[in-house]
């Protein structure tokens, strides 16, 4: 066997890990399932470095002994299943899943690490997992099956559930972040199946980088759709997803677009400075996501002190009852936080209608009834 390329490609594949680490700890804010997606990059890296020490080992490279073989063996067996339970709590994390936050099911998750930390204790006397053979050369052993079972068990737990929850909930952003962590099976499921039938070939160690690659950059690509004080959608995300809404000989006859601007927000910024007016904002978007926290309503910033929120509504009845969700959702913000100014939106909305033929007249005409609705109240 050439072992040159294996030790290269497994080399390579470590130095891209090391890489996505890098870039994680410098954004690193300790937060509870970024710590887990920390760990399962942290075990992921060190699957791939006992890929390439093997090869080492197994090609004549270095002179280590048998002892040293298993060793490596062990701890790839044990870091690629603890990486499967990390990547669980995370995803489970990011979902908001009671499952991860209840202690005797986190407990229970932990079983099929233990049974793997078990399987290759055993394997030191019976060679059940695996074993290394007098000319020190790795062997899989009758129950090796089972890691990868153990392994793999993790990773279909939680990549289904996040498909299944992309599509129920009613969050365009949240969605879109659960169907990217659903993919992450795919990589690993593809390129562990071709090792399983070519033990020759490391593929783990491709399928593991690729994985994290893939989530990586489709998450940070997500961030640049949100608007970094708000939590909200930004601008770029408004025109992505009106362009999947209106098409050519689509009925969108409920759709309906709402502009709403902070009221005498400039004064609350000259008055009480930056770091307040900032402060409103953040209560202003608290209240929009409180107030459409259970639909499949777009909101978004704008920019500066507007919002936006596209909704579909069967009359304008709806339409009423949503602005006052918001006013009302807004009012208990500020009574939270004791805002002894007055902090209140101005609304102007508008149904689509079919001579709307750019997505730029649809806002337009929003923003248009949203300065008429100023004008009426001289706000």
């Amino acid at each position: 066997m050439d072992y040159i390329w294996i030790i290269e490609l497994d080399s390579f594949c470590t130095l891209i890990l090391g890489i996505l680490l890098y870039n994680f700890f410098k954004n690193y804010d300790r937060q509870t399932k970024q710590h887990y997606y920390m760990l399962a990059l942290v075990t992921g890296t060190i699957t791939c470095i006992c890929d390439v020490n093997w090869g080492l080992i197994e090609g004549g490279f270095i002179p280590e002994p048998r002892a040293a073989n298993f060793l490596t063996n062990a701890i790839y067996e044990i870091s690629s299943t603890m990486m499967g339970y990390y990547w669980l709590c995370y995803v489970e994390n990011a979902l908001d899943s009671k499952f991860i936050k209840t202690k005797y099911l986190k407990h229970i998750a932990k079983l099929p690490v233990i049974i793997i930390i078990g399987g290759v204790i055993a394997s030191v006397y019976t060679g059940a997992l695996f074993y290394i053979d007098t000319n020190n050369v790795y062997h899989r052993g009758d129950y090796v099956l089972i890691h990868v079972a153990m392994s793999y068990l993790y990773l279909i737990i939680t990549s289904v559930h996040a498909f299944i929850k992309s599509f129920t909930c009613n969050n365009y952003l949240k969605a879109k972040e659960y169907r990217i962590l659903s993919v992450f099976l795919i990589f690993l499921l593809i390129l562990g199946i071709i090792q399983i039938i070519f033990p020759a070939v490391p593929s783990v160690g491709v399928g593991v980088t690729l994985a994290f690659l893939f989530v990586y950059v489709d998450l940070q690509n997500l961030l640049i759709t949100v608007d970094a004080l708000t939590g909200l959608n930004n601008k770029k995300q408004l025109m992505r997803y009106l362009s999947t809404k209106i098409k050519a000989g689509s009925d969108n006859e409920k759709l309906y677009a709402f502009m709403l601007n902070v009221n005498k927000f400039k004064k609350i910024n000259n008055f009480y400075g930056h770091y307040e007016g900032d402060m409103a904002l953040i209560r202003c978007a608290n209240a929009l996501k409180a107030a459409n926290n259970n639909t499949s309503n777009f909101i978004g910033r704008y920019g500066s002190d507007k919002f936006i929120i596209i909704a579909e509504l069967d009359d304008e009845e709806e339409t009423f009852r949503l602005c006052e969700n918001v006013r009302q959702a807004l009012i208990k913000e500020c009574e939270k936080d004791g805002i002894i100014y007055d902090l209140s939106f101005s609304f102007g909305f508008v149904q689509y209608k079919p001579e709307m033929k750019t997505i730029q007249s649809f806002i337009s005409a929003a923003d248009k009834k949203l300065d008429e609705a100023k004008k009426g109240t001289g706000k």
